[in-house]
């Protein structure tokens, strides 16, 4: 797959194997997200911009604590206030903004036209409901459907993402679910009112390999059926490769690296993309040493001057140390936060 294709006036498809339009469904522009810390204002994510096409997945990854889960829960306008704020930017919706709206109207369209599937499911379910009585309570709440007409959406949901038996299921309670079938209901949930864009959090983390692939394969033909732009985050980029068409890489709270999947895959422009690959185990690797990044991310309130990368990277210059450094356009939708990635790339 090619930008061309993404942005094509006509019908493509994408990975998913949904139809590709080129129609922005969410637009994240400029997102800066602070938190109140003994050392004061801290800002967690930096100018983080991004946009998703519908029937695409975009894929955000990075280390923990690089500012990933912040920036879906800014963009679902779940940030807690306080300690936390959105300083800037905009996160639009069609032509509505997220982050200026009021709570009561973000209610109206979170659920219904934006939905989020969390890492840990059993913290996300009230474990004092049935999954049918939580399934469908959304349902009533964005759709004004009566109790029947709720439960029929119920049984639908649950059988699309593969729970057998679905409307024997609706009277169990989350306990009584494995943790793939928990997340399927999750996924059930965060489907009920057909959203335009779906942020998924890490939603195989906890899973095994089995349940795992058993997932990815059931966000692939939910979005061949539905055409939902997806928002898929998460720190392993052999799931990027699996279910992505685009992908941003984060680190310390900006995005350092853009650009389609095959291209960052085959040309990483950013050492730490270079780091990150390296360390993904390989194919006939078994009993030999798993390459790592030296060092660790830095702390919000203690972010170096120049490049945030710099204490870590092994090509750093003292150019790289002596001011911020932007994210600079290098293609036809690829962009690269590096003053070196010319060098570096003909390098590698």
């Amino acid at each position: 797959m090619t930008d061309d294709l993404i942005t094509s006036e006509a019908n493509t498809v994408g990975k998913s194997g949904s139809p590709v339009e080129g129609r922005t469904v969410l637009s994240v522009e400029d997102l800066k997200v602070d938190f109140l810390t003994e050392q004061g204002w801290v800002t967690v994510v930096d100018g983080v911009s991004f946009d998703v096409a519908a029937g695409t997945t975009l894929g955000i990854v990075g280390e923990s604590g690089s500012g990933k889960t912040v920036t879906s829960m800014a963009t679902m306008g779940l940030v807690p206030s306080p300690p936390g704020r959105v300083s800037h930017g905009r996160a639009m919706l069609g032509d509505v903004d997220l982050v200026g709206i009021s709570a009561r109207s973000l209610e109206e369209h979170r659920g219904a036209d934006i939905a989020m599937i969390f890492q840990e499911p059993m913290t996300s379910l009230n474990p004092a409901f049935t999954i049918g009585e939580q399934i469908a309570e959304v349902v009533r709440r964005h759709r004004g459907a009566s109790r029947s007409e709720a439960r029929r959406r119920a049984v639908e949901v649950l059988d699309l993402v593969g729970i057998p038996a679905a409307a024997d299921r609706l009277g169990a309670y989350p306990h009584e679910f494995s943790g793939g079938m928990r997340q399927r209901v999750m996924i059930a949930m965060a489907l009920a009112c057909e959203p335009d864009v779906l942020i998924a959090d890490e939603p195989t983390t906890a899973l095994d390999v089995t349940v795992q692939a058993q997932i990815l394969d059931l966000f692939r033909d939910l979005q061949a059926e539905l055409g939902m732009a997806v928002v898929f985050i998460t720190h392993d980029l052999g799931v990027v490769a699996d279910i992505c068409d685009r992908v941003a890489v984060m680190y310390a709270g900006q995005i350092v690296e853009e650009g389609d999947v095959f291209e960052i895959f085959a040309d990483p422009q950013h050492p730490y993309t270079q780091g990150l690959l390296e360390a993904m185990p390989q194919v006939g690797s078994r009993g030999s040493q798993l390459s790592s990044i030296p060092g660790s991310p830095p702390e919000p309130w203690a972010m170096p001057s120049g490049c945030r990368f710099a204490p870590r990277c092994e090509h750093v210059t003292d150019a790289c140390r002596e001011q911020a450094i932007e994210l600079v356009e290098i293609g036809l939708q690829r962009t690269v936060r590096c003053i070196r990635a010319d060098e570096i790339g003909v390098a590698r």
